[in-house]
């Protein structure tokens, strides 16, 4: 890995997260000392207004099917990453040794 490779991802995670901040919450000079941390009443938590492609549902019933479908396949690639870590402890290959051999 490069020297700075590291410095990198945490400035263009940390850009991300910046952006996500201003979009969704509201500016904490704004808002009264026992309220931190509110979001604006129009932002979804995780709809940052990323979708080159359009593929996100006008329809609200429509983008709760979409949402539920990717929270699950989610769910799916986790339970696959377990299996490939509980295959390597138990045999001490890793995924693509076990594949090839």
């Amino acid at each position: 890995v490069p020297d700075g490779w590291d410095a990198l991802i945490v400035t263009m995670i940390g850009a991300a997260e910046a952006q996500r901040a201003q979009k969704g919450w509201v500016d904490p000079a704004e808002q009264a000392p026992d309220q931190p941390g509110t979001l604006k009443d129009d932002y979804y938590p995780g709809d940052i207004g990323f979708d080159p492609l359009g593929l996100k549902p006008e329809d609200p019933e429509e983008f709760n099917i979409m949402q539920t479908k990717e929270l699950q396949n989610g769910r799916l690639a986790m339970l696959a990453a377990a299996g490939f870590l509980a295959q390597e402890a138990v045999n001490g290959k890793g995924i693509l040794e076990t594949l090839l051999n």
